[in-house]
């Protein structure tokens, strides 16, 4: 049965004048629909629609489903506010690997169609929740890709004391850690070095990055477990970000808490999608038989 979709907030890529304006030709097929589109401010500047521009917690009130514009850069931005809304999100590629995104430009108003008559896969993925103890605003981090505790200076290592279930697990020092969800196993984590995970597995993947460690391979927690990183200060000025965003600076003497989101993303893939066909297609597997 489909799902009631009557407000659509679109997130193009800003720096991307193609989809700026397949944005604005969106909102003229959304009207013709009798779909009611909204931007975030700064993108309904960027698009030439300033009246569709509304801050964001208006933004999200009501939200039916969020579409991306861009690629997979796009796609975490939409995500990380789908997620505030617990609305779901389908990204059009108009970037190059596109492993988030579900429709091809060329493709967006037949597959926009079939969304709205329900022909559609709507998967939930996992998010991590992160926070930083010391951090006077109790603020909690969400990735959907993965926590990225690493450094700012090129020349010096970072050194990370991870606990897993407030029990000491491994020191590490190098580059940094990457903490990552089984759908950000295919970004961050698989350039250095991590294994390719199925998003239906349900687990915390720690890469680390240039470990100074003969234990420089990554390992699998279970997602029920809650992870503790510890930095040790010296000459590294550590950081911490979120699905490529650098958010937050780190107190001195606080501990990174990972964990799993007690809520998932609702992503929504086109009908016939499948990860193994996606993985065939993006790293040009050879075709069956050849």
């Amino acid at each position: 049965m489909a799902l009631e979709m009557n407000n659509i907030g679109i997130m193009p890529h800003s720096g991307k004048a193609q989809a700026l304006e397949l944005a604005l030709d969106l909102v003229d097929w959304l009207d013709s629909k009798g779909k009611k589109a909204r931007f975030l401010p700064d993108d309904a500047v960027v698009v030439g629609c300033p009246e569709k521009g509304m801050a964001r917690e208006e933004f999200i009130c009501d939200l039916d489903l969020v579409v991306s514009l861009g690629g997979d850069g796009a796609m975490l931005r939409a995500a990380n506010l789908a997620f505030e809304a617990a609305s779901p999100v389908v990204g059009i590629n108009l970037g190059k690997k596109g492993f988030l995104t579900a429709l091809q430009f060329e493709n967006m108003y037949p597959g926009l169609e079939d969304i709205f008559t329900g022909r559609y896969l709507l998967q939930e993925r996992m998010i991590l929740e992160c926070t930083v103890e010391g951090d006077r605003s109790g603020e909690k981090h969400y990735a959907l890709n993965e926590v990225v505790v690493g450094k700012r200076e090129l020349q010096w290592m970072v050194r990370l004391e991870v606990g897993i279930n407030d029990r000491y697990f491994h020191y590490y020092s190098g580059d940094g850690v990457i903490f990552a969800t089984p759908t950000g196993s295919t970004a961050y984590s698989l350039s250095a070095g991590g294994p390719i995970l199925d998003p239906a597995v349900d687990c915390i993947l720690l890469t680390p990055i240039c470990s100074h460690s003969l234990m420089d391979r990554s390992v699998l927690i279970s997602s029920e477990s809650e992870v503790r990183v510890v930095v040790e200060r010296e000459k590294a000025m550590p950081s911490l970000s979120f699905d490529g965003r650098e958010e937050t600076s780190l107190p001195d003497g606080g501990r990174i808490i990972i964990k799993k989101a007690s809520r998932r993303l609702k992503m929504i893939k086109s009908a016939d999608y499948s990860f193994y066909n996606l993985l065939r297609d993006k790293f040009d597997f050879p075709e069956a038989g050849k």
